[in-house]
């Protein structure tokens, strides 16, 4: 009697799955965004992906891993908003375009934008998110260091502090802005004032 070698099926024949840990991270963000904090849980990615509540925590240790994945996706988002701004451009407009670039991730990804810096846990931040914080801070502080190497800045002021009150007054408006405390109700006036705040850096640092 002739036998046949039970072959498996090729790679190239198998349904393309994506990684039970990519569905877990995509389900968690259309709960959060949907739900906010309260809507996640294993309970509920679980059911959304079809797998039982332990299989998640074969990739995350916890729903903050989870969240902290989240997190890291919308730091990425924004390093993108800002690197698609011009560098050639002259220092003060380069700076005014990154502050309009920060402000318009924020109000194009509020939930990412909450979740990065209007939730923040009572626990010590993680060293990848400060240090990702710290590297889209250095991106602004290159954009001034520049703009003073080739006197379009004041010479008379520290980078550093720049780009610290710089981050501060555009976080601030667009953190007003994204938890509706903004006393301005449209998203026009919350430009009026975003270029408010631009005209009073531009005045700072042009050289006297």
């Amino acid at each position: 009697m002739s036998t046949r070698t039970r072959r498996s099926p090729s790679r190239s024949r198998r349904p393309d799955v994506p990684r039970l840990e990519r569905r877990i991270l995509d389900a968690a963000r259309r709960l959060y965004f949907a739900d906010g904090p309260d809507g996640v849980s294993a309970r509920k990615i679980a059911v959304a992906v079809g797998v039982s509540p332990t299989a998640i925590y074969l990739h995350y240790r916890g729903m903050d891993d989870v969240l902290h994945a989240l997190r890291m996706e919308g730091h990425g988002t924004l390093a993108e908003y800002l690197r698609a701004v011009d560098p050639t451009l002259p220092a003060l407009d380069r700076l005014r375009e990154m502050g309009r670039a920060y402000h318009r991730f924020g109000m194009e990804n509020r939930h990412y934008y909450e979740l990065m810096f209007l939730g923040r846990s009572a626990d010590a931040p993680r060293r990848e998110i400060v240090q990702q914080e710290l590297f889209t801070l250095m991106m602004l502080r290159d954009a001034v260091t520049s703009g003073v190497g080739a006197g379009e800045i004041r010479r008379d002021l520290d980078p550093m502090i720049v780009t610290t009150a710089l981050w501060t007054q555009v976080h601030g408006v667009t953190a007003l802005a994204v938890s509706g405390l903004l006393v301005q109700s449209t998203y026009e006036e919350q430009v009026a004032v975003l270029e408010g705040v631009f005209d009073a850096i531009r005045a700072w640092l042009t050289p006297r």
